[in-house]
Parts: C-alpha cells; structure tokens; sequence
C-alpha cells in the first residue's frame, strides 16, 4: 500500500462533520418542512447499514467493479462515466436502471419469492393430510387430495421458476438489455461532502450540488397492492424545495427501521471524522481514505475482515443487523 495522504490534503473544505449540520439547523430555525416522518441528525454518526449494505455478494460485485475500472485505466471521472456507477471511499453513486430492468427484477424477486413459498405449501399441505389420514383411516381420500394439490400448486411453482431463472438467464445473455441509463439520478461524495441530484432526462446534467447538511431526510409512505404502507427514504433541500428519492441504493420496504439504518449509514459514510461505515463493499476501499486507514491501524483491524468469512458467517452477521434494524425508529 502507498503512504496515506494527510486528511488536510485529501478532504475538500467542504467535506462534511457534524457540527457543519449543528450550525446550519441554528442558522436555519424557520426552514421549509415537508409532510412525513422527519429523520434526525446524529452528533456522532453510527457505524450502520440495512440487510442489503452487509450482503455476502457485495464482496464479489465490488471487486468485479474494482478490475472493471483497472481494466479502463484509472479513477478518473469519465471511468465513472462509463461505469455509470461508483461505491468506494469517495463517492456511492448507484446505477439508475431502465425501466424494463426494474420490471424484470421485480419478476424475478416474485419468481424466486412466489416458487418457494408454493413448495413450502405443498410440503406443508402433505404433511397434515397425513396425519389426518393417520387418524381418520381415509388413506385414499388422504392420497387423492394430496394429488389435486399437487396438480395445483407444481405448475404455479414452474411457472415462477422460469419467471426466476428466465430472468437470470436474461442479465447474462443480454446485459444491455438490462443495462442502466445514460445518467446517474443521484451522488454521494465524502470527500467534498456534497449531495448532488441529477436531471433524470438529460444524462449527467445537475439540478443541484449542495452541501449534504443542508439537506432533510424524511420517511415517505405510500399503500402497497395490499394496502399496507411502504416506506422510502428521501431526501429535501429546503431551500430549493428539490427532493430526491434514494430508492436506487435503499429500495422501498414494508419495515421503516432499515430505512433508519440507512441514514445513519449515509451519515457515517459522509462524515470525515469519523471511518467509513464497515461493510463488506466497502472493505477494499478502506485502506483508500485517511480517517478510516488510521482508525483501522489505531484498532488493528483485520484488513481482510469480511473476506477471510464465511458466506455462512455474513449472513449470520446480517441477520443480526436486520434484527435489530428493524426495532429503530
């Protein structure tokens, strides 16, 4: 590894720590406020994330991006301007997809979803027909409704199947097809502390750069199919009045705690006084940035932390985390 810069050299001025936001809420009593459930701001930010952020593919979808970028030279920008997507020590930039791809994976989720829980009926069905023909004595009823509820559930299951792997084979065969935009809808940067919204109908093209403490972060729910509220996080300037939804990086969920978690991840993420928060994608950009590289050599972390795991000992950890995601308000 190459000598760390100093942090004087490497954050702008403008990066952003706590007492940034402290002054500006202070300067800024009156602001404009918005409908929905406003998230507060930490004096000392928290080492978090959702379930997704402590995902064991994560390891493998940053170093696949990591060899992408060598591949094409360099860190400059326009390396991410082809990538269309950054998540490193500088910057989380995350891919905006087509239309068609957000449709697909949508399939795919209720694929995979919809085939297991059809098999867990079936299973669960077998099971309590049997005992019941083992007290009852009607063995043949027993067998005959066993098959009519596989005729019923098996190829609903098939069908849900090739909803799932149909669209694996789609990514593979035909990435471009799935590809993301021209343009990003949104930026997070550490190093100069801004939050940047993008003009969704013309690529790269900026609606606003502001310092990300000048922003709010606020819970939006809406009904699902079923009428059950689902949460989206999202954040609003003021004194524009521009929001951005971040539902590209922290998709809409049913459980308002992970959202929470994300904004606490955000925060931790853009504060330059403290390290970066320790996820797995994030573990072979940590060495990259001052604050983290001397609080990791200060505590002696093990650089390979997440990737000397286990798949199995990941999960473990992100379960854990979910758990007690979900319980945040």
């Amino acid at each position: 590894m190459s000598e760390q810069p100093n942090p004087k050299d490497y954050y702008a001025d403008t990066a952003y720590k706590p007492a940034k936001r402290v002054a500006w809420e202070e300067a800024n009593p009156g602001r404009q406020r918005k409908n929905g459930s406003c998230l507060g701001w930490q004096r000392r930010t928290q080492d978090n994330g959702t379930k997704e952020e402590y995902g064991y593919n994560n390891i493998s979808i940053s170093l696949t991006w990591e060899a992408r970028r060598a591949e094409t030279g360099g860190i400059n920008d326009d390396v991410f301007n082809n990538m269309k997507v950054r998540y490193d020590q500088q910057s989380i930039m995350p891919p905006n997809f087509k239309t068609i791809a957000n449709i697909i994976f949508t399939m795919m989720a209720i694929g995979k979803g919809g085939m297991f829980l059809s098999i867990f009926v079936l299973a669960v069905s077998f099971v309590l027909i049997s005992i019941m023909a083992i007290f009852n004595g009607r063995i043949k009823d027993s067998f005959l409704a066993i098959i009519g509820m596989a005729e019923l559930t098996l190829p609903i299951a098939l069908i849900l199947l090739l909803l799932w792997k149909g669209g694996e084979l789609l990514t593979k065969k035909h990435p471009t097809v799935l590809g993301a935009r021209k343009g990003p809808l949104w930026q997070l940067n550490r190093q100069n502390g801004f939050f940047t919204i993008y003009n969704p109908k013309r690529a790269w093209k900026e609606r606003l750069v502001a310092p990300i403490y000048e922003f709010d972060a606020y819970l939006e729910s809406s009904p699902d199919t079923q009428g059950s509220p689902t949460y989206s996080l999202m954040l609003y300037h003021p004194e524009t009045g521009l929001r951005q939804k971040l539902d590209a990086q922290f998709p809409p969920t049913n459980m308002p705690g992970e959202l929470v978690a994300a904004w606490q991840f955000i925060q931790r993420y853009m504060d330059v006084s403290q390290p970066l928060p320790d996820v797995p994608a994030l573990e072979i950009h940590r060495f990259k940035d001052p604050t983290t590289a001397a609080a990791d050599k200060r505590k002696g972390r093990n650089p390979r932390y997440w990737r000397d795991m286990s798949e199995a000992e990941v999960e473990k950890i992100q379960e854990e985390k979910y758990q007690k995601n979900i319980r945040l308000r």
